[in-house]
């Protein structure tokens, strides 16, 4: 990779973005630009956009149409975010997955079989008593890494980790000493399918048997199939979760923007109390877009078949909070910690604009009908915990306080582990801007730069995702991430999309490519010609690719990849220092995926930079270093303002083992029968954060 692409893609500062106006304004007297040695920036006074975009056809913006009060939205969006209500369950939060800085620290039921395969004959079985015929001398893996029954209610130890182990560490293609294809993921709901809202408590659901989730033919929990990423700077990414289908367009009503055709939201414009039904497209809002995926979750947070409007219909007259302690130091709920708590039909009145929820008269939804602020609920909630999560800005690590002149904030062997990060581990490759991830808000301010060309490892050239990289972590075929399509079939990644746009058709995510900015041009020719394409059915490098997650708080963010197959920062560096895990040449490789119904035959997707490292031993250390430390905000390990909560009671599996659990109780209401849960319980800590007998936030393999 070229130092010229490494300062594309890293350098963000407000004062650039105002020399760059000059600049264009004055382009016949300046010179060609100077590659620079690529740098990093401080987060500090970053704050992420406020979503604009159309409703309706006209221009609209976040707190001239929607908001009437930034506080009071911010509160309502805490509150809806650490509520355990929302769950069908009344028992799973949003934060049940993201309690300890920003990501689930649980180490109970957390494994996943690999649900992502392609291959279906695997994709629901627990370890690997077979030996993949794509992976070069894998080995049949009955039992975890410690020998332990692993799959459900199972609890991970220190020596479960990591997930694929080699003879020889620093070569990927010694002999397999062990390799297993499950997912370390977040635990969520028990499978049942949804009936109706049931006043006050618990969803009405018929349970039915598990084949995969259960422990002597008793249910338990189900668990995702990607490890949770960190909520904490998530505001600042142009697509969330891991495929990047969280789009970042928000039409109020699912993921998805543009993409589903049925979103809209309902809005009065007279005194006749009638609601109509508008498309609504509010660009930088992939936050949003991400919140209202998972309340709607079968396996996350939800019964299968509950919508959104029936979350409302059960969630507005019920008080926040109503199971949980808040303290009086809350930085956002404290005014409303004490006895008389709102209900959230009140947060909303207090937050959101009265056209968004008075109506007098029903809105049909699906078939049914629903007033109009249970059907705009997924409008509140998501705008809602986005405005919440802008706030959720970890700017105070030692690296920004270095960044801005203090040069004792990190000492010599961190600021070796930066010099490191900055060339010869190549981090910064990925890892760019404010926010140390390439798929954070510099996109947003360069927008025409979200699709890359560049040289990959096979030494031919391609068009992939910015942002969104395969690096070997497992072989494509287990889980094709950001190559993989919606519900309507449109592929997820922009690549695709542009390769429908340059055909003539329509896609449903707007692009405008700038293939001036192309690292491997299209031409040889200077200056170059803006108005080229490239031939269509070029080949693309999306298939495997996952979303480069933030750096920041690294340390305490763990278990780590999409797969949570490392439990160390050490052992994702080994990982990066011998180049991955994938097996074979730079040219045939387990990155590969024969994907032939959008006419990609690639033997390999493999970003350029997956090379041998040879970071020496202290080289790691330095580098793990100032991960650990300089990266850190330390209000985020001390759970200060704005890091501070409520309390939360969070499943960690079952009452029992892998090998036997306890039952619930016999009642009408379960029809099925389900393991009785284990409970941790946060204690609600003030703006203060945590204290001096509690100590901070530690690592997840301490937690082992």
């Amino acid at each position: 990779m070229n130092i010229s692409r490494l300062v594309r893609l890293t350098f963000w500062l407000p004062i650039a973005l105002s020399a760059h106006s000059v600049l264009a304004a004055n382009a016949a007297e300046v010179d060609p630009p100077v590659p620079e040695v690529p740098s990093l920036q401080s987060l500090r006074g970053m704050v992420p956009p406020d979503p604009s975009g159309t409703e309706g056809g006209r221009k609209v913006d976040l707190m001239t149409d929607y908001v009437l009060s930034r506080s009071a939205a911010i509160l309502l969006g805490k509150a809806l975010f650490w509520d355990m209500e929302v769950g069908s369950d009344s028992a799973t939060a949003c934060a049940s997955c993201h309690f300890h800085a920003g990501v689930d620290h649980r180490i109970t039921n957390q494994i996943n079989p690999g649900q992502a395969n392609t291959n279906a004959n695997v994709a629901s079985i627990f370890h690997k008593p077979f030996t993949a015929s794509d992976i070069p001398g894998d080995v049949a893996s009955y039992a975890t890494l410690s020998g332990g029954k692993g799959g459900p209610n199972y609890t991970l130890k220190k020596t479960d980790f990591p997930t694929h182990v080699l003879v020889n560490p620093l070569d990927r293609d010694s002999a397999i000493a062990y390799s297993s294809d499950d997912v370390i993921g977040s635990q969520g709901v028990f499978d049942a399918n949804f009936v109706k809202p049931n006043q006050p408590r618990f969803d009405k659901c018929t349970q039915q048997p598990d084949g995969i989730f259960q422990v002597g033919g008793i249910n338990v929990r189900r668990a995702t199939g990607r490890n949770a990423p960190s909520v904490i700077n998530a505001a600042f990414n142009v697509r969330n979760f891991w495929d990047g289908r969280a789009n970042n367009v928000f039409n109020g009503f699912s993921p998805f923007g543009n993409r589903d055709p049925d979103a809209g939201i309902f809005v009065t414009s007279d005194r006749s109390g009638v609601a109509s039904k508008v498309r609504l497209a509010l660009n930088d809002a992939s936050a949003a877009s991400q919140a209202v995926g998972p309340p709607g979750s079968a396996v996350e947070m939800s019964c299968g078949g509950r919508t959104f409007a029936d979350i409302g219909r059960r969630m507005l007259d019920t008080l926040m909070l109503k199971q949980q302690r808040i303290s009086s130091t809350d930085s956002v709920l404290g005014p409303v910690s004490g006895a008389r708590r709102p209900t959230y039909r009140e947060l909303i009145k207090a937050a959101f604009q009265p056209r968004l929820w008075n109506a007098t008269q029903p809105v049909s939804l699906g078939g049914a009908s629903y007033t109009q602020m249970e059907a705009n609920f997924p409008l509140f909630f998501g705008l809602a915990i986005q405005m919440y999560e802008s706030t959720l800005i970890s700017d105070q690590a030692p690296l920004d306080a270095y960044l801005q002149g203090d040069h004792q904030a990190m000492n010599a062997q961190q600021v070796e582990g930066m010099n490191l990060f900055l060339g010869k581990g190549k981090c910064v490759s990925c890892h760019g801007g404010a926010e140390l991830t390439n798929a954070g808000s510099r996109l947003l301010f360069h927008p025409r730069e979200r699709i890359e060309r560049m040289v990959m490892a096979d030494n031919l050239t391609t068009l992939y995702d910015n942002g969104f990289y395969n690096t070997g972590v497992r072989p494509t075929s287990e889980d094709l991430a950001l190559g993989g399509t919606d519900a309507w079939g449109n592929p997820l990644a922009f690549t695709r999309e542009y390769n429908t746009q340059i055909q003539g058709a329509k896609v449903p995510d707007p692009l405008d490519v700038d293939v001036c900015t192309f690292e491997a041009p299209l031409s040889a020719a200077l200056p170059c010609d803006a108005t080229l394409k490239p031939t269509v059915g070029f080949r693309d490098a999306v298939d495997g690719a996952f979303k480069t997650p933030t750096l920041r708080n690294i340390a305490l963010t763990g278990p780590y990849f999409h797969n949570g197959s490392r439990s160390t920062l050490r052992q994702v560096m080994e990982f990066y220092n011998r180049g991955g895990d994938r097996r074979g040449s730079d040219a045939n490789n387990t990155s590969g995926f024969d994907h032939a119904s959008v006419n990609q035959h690639n033997t390999s997707n493999l970003d350029p930079d997956m090379t041998a490292l040879n970071l020496s031993s202290d080289e790691i250390d330095a580098l793990v270093k100032f991960m650990e430390v300089g990266l850190t905000d330390p209000r985020v390990s001390w759970e200060q303002a704005p890091f501070d909560h409520p309390s939360l009671a969070i499943p960690q599996g079952h009452v029992g083992d892998e090998n036997a659990v306890t039952p619930k109780p016999v009642s009408p209401k379960i029809t099925t029968r389900q393991a009785t849960d284990a409970l941790i319980t946060l204690k609600p800590v003030g703006a203060e954060g945590r204290s001096a007998a509690e100590g901070p936030l530690q690592p997840f393999y301490n937690d082992l």
